[in-house]
């Protein structure tokens, strides 16, 4: 019996022993900002303007984190909304084969999305958003090693 109780104490340890960072010590911040063409942050647009959705993710942990992904489209993904109905994606119009992909970030090394709103270049019609208020949103990967904080939408106005 003590034999056995000895082998369970010693697996434990070596098991807590092996395990890397636990997800709630690693937070990862991304930064999600909404701009003219011209790079200057705005919150209200033409209707016919563009204008680009940016996040960036950055690892800045010590350890490489895994994420998985389930196709083989962009880890960052962005939508805009109007009254909780999707308007557009940074997607729409493009066929991504729906395949299981482990990937992973090293650290000091981003994952980046950047939009140029409200369409897409494989989408027609093209979107052209009418007089409103609206917001975008983005879309990330999940990770194994670590929590990423929560982004919130960014608002925006689009006028004639």
């Amino acid at each position: 019996m003590k034999k056995i109780a000895f082998f369970i104490l010693a697996a434990f340890i070596i098991n807590n022993c092996s395990q890397s960072t636990s997800p709630s010590d690693i937070i990862l911040n991304g930064t999600f900002s909404l701009m003219d063409t011209t790079g200057q942050s705005s919150s209200q647009f033409n209707s016919e303007e563009e204008f680009r959705l940016i996040y960036t993710l950055t690892n800045n942990s010590k350890d490489t984190l895994t994420y998985y992904r389930g196709s083989s489209g962009p880890a960052i993904r962005f939508s805009i909304q109007k009254n909780d109905s999707i308007i557009a994606t940074s997607v729409d119009g493009y066929d991504f084969e729906a395949i299981f992909l482990t990937s992973h970030l090293a650290p000091g090394h981003s994952l980046s999305g950047n939009w140029l709103a409200p369409t897409t270049p494989e989408q027609y019609p093209k979107v052209v958003l009418g007089p409103g208020q609206y917001k975008a949103i983005v879309s990330y990967p999940s990770f194994e090693e670590a929590k990423v904080d929560t982004v919130s939408p960014i608002f925006f106005t689009v006028i004639e």
